[in-house]
């Protein structure tokens, strides 16, 4: 007879989960968050953080990429099919809560402040941010000016990948492996084409950034590794020396014109972004040494607050400059102070997030698991 220690032994077994992917979640939001803030905008050498800090968005997307890949492969290994219906029941209670109840404060807040008197186009941009369409209305008319919202199209991006992937996973895992790569090769080739024939039109930025098939690389290299793709090529190699090589195509793209300056060379940027990050991710996976880096509490228990740190971290940035205003901080030094203020606050707001939004639901999306991740 199985006592209950015994189960809880075999499902921490069965259990698909990498501590360390957390804390490279934690540091792809650090990159994120110090491209939104002023700091480092003209500090010598720091500066190509605050300009290039965006690449964290690319970590993001390959990270998220590779574990519904594992994931899907994984459930269908074991009961031969995938629930489509049990998938998307997951990311709602994974990412709606929190995400409905920051834009509803948000929109409030803002309709509140103008008397509800708001413009046309404003309403069509709430609408964007209630139906996860944001990123496509960003990308025809910028970035959405409602206060602390700009940074929520990658959550639409997101939601539109999550919707294919599961069809995706499982049209592939039904195919032999040349067919499996040649489909995933055409992928890759007709997004360029649009991509290119977007360039070649001139569409101003952000246009090709916020849209999943213009901005694919770093997703579809994360399926690719998924899928054990990579390790053909980069199984022959060290891992340290496999993210080494990633990190110097993350210097390769600071020299590179930046995304908002559209030219040809844009190509070569989505392109290196999305190599980069990849590499980067494939060496934590495999490097012990990386891997007990990452896997540090303090980095592993901010990770698994990382949705609730890139969804407030506009929010404790605008906090945090009005506090130093109202302390009278010198202005040589708010820029600094705010900094440390914007990230604690940021950071406190993630972690009541997550214990008293987040958390009940995540205990509901337990039953609708069919392979077991990481614990709450």
């Amino acid at each position: 007879m199985q006592t209950k220690e015994d189960n809880i032994l075999k499902e921490k077994s069965k259990r698909l989960y990498w501590p360390e992917l957390d804390g490279v979640r934690f540091f792809a939001f650090l990159l994120v968050f110090v491209h939104h803030h002023p700091l480092f905008m003209e500090v010598p050498v720091l500066k190509y953080f605050y300009e290039y800090g965006w690449i964290g968005v690319d970590l993001f997307f390959v990270l998220s990429a590779y574990l519904f890949t594992r994931l899907l492969l994984v459930e269908y290994e074991r009961t031969n099919t995938i629930s489509f219906k049990k998938f998307y029941t997951r990311r709602i209670f994974r990412l709606w809560p929190l995400y409905y109840v920051f834009v509803f404060i948000v929109v409030l807040l803002f309709l509140y402040s103008n008397d509800f008197d708001v413009s046309r186009y404003l309403w069509i941009r709430i609408a964007g941010l209630l139906t996860f369409t944001d990123n496509i209305i960003t990308a025809f008319a910028g970035f959405n000016p409602l206060t602390i919202t700009s940074h929520l199209w990658t959550i639409g991006y997101e939601e539109q990948f999550y919707v294919l992937i599961p069809l995706i996973i499982f049209f592939l895992a039904n195919r032999p492996a040349k067919s499996r790569w040649a489909m995933l090769i055409g992928i890759y080739a007709l997004c360029s084409i649009i991509r290119l024939a977007m360039i070649l039109q001139e569409v101003p930025h952000p246009g090709l950034w916020v849209l999943p098939v213009t901005h694919f690389e770093s997703m579809l290299l994360g399926v690719v590794i998924g899928f054990g793709g990579a390790d053909f090529i980069l199984g022959r190699i060290k891992p340290e020396v496999t993210g080494i090589i990633g990190i110097v195509f993350f210097g390769l793209i600071m020299l590179l014109p930046n995304l908002d300056v559209i030219s040809g060379w844009l190509i070569l940027s989505y392109s290196f972004v999305g190599v980069s990050t990849a590499m980067v991710f494939y060496a934590v996976l495999h490097s012990e040494v990386l891997k007990r880096f990452f896997s540090k509490e303090l980095f592993v228990f901010l990770g698994k607050r990382s949705y609730g740190l890139y969804v407030f971290h506009l929010a404790g940035n605008s906090l945090a400059f009005g506090l130093v205003e109202v302390m009278g901080i010198p202005q040589a030094h708010q820029n600094g102070v705010s900094f440390l203020f914007s990230l604690m606050i940021t950071i406190l707001l993630s972690v009541v997030s997550y214990q008293y939004i987040e958390k009940p639901f995540l205990i509901l999306k337990r039953k609708f698991e069919v392979v077991v991740t990481r614990p709450i």
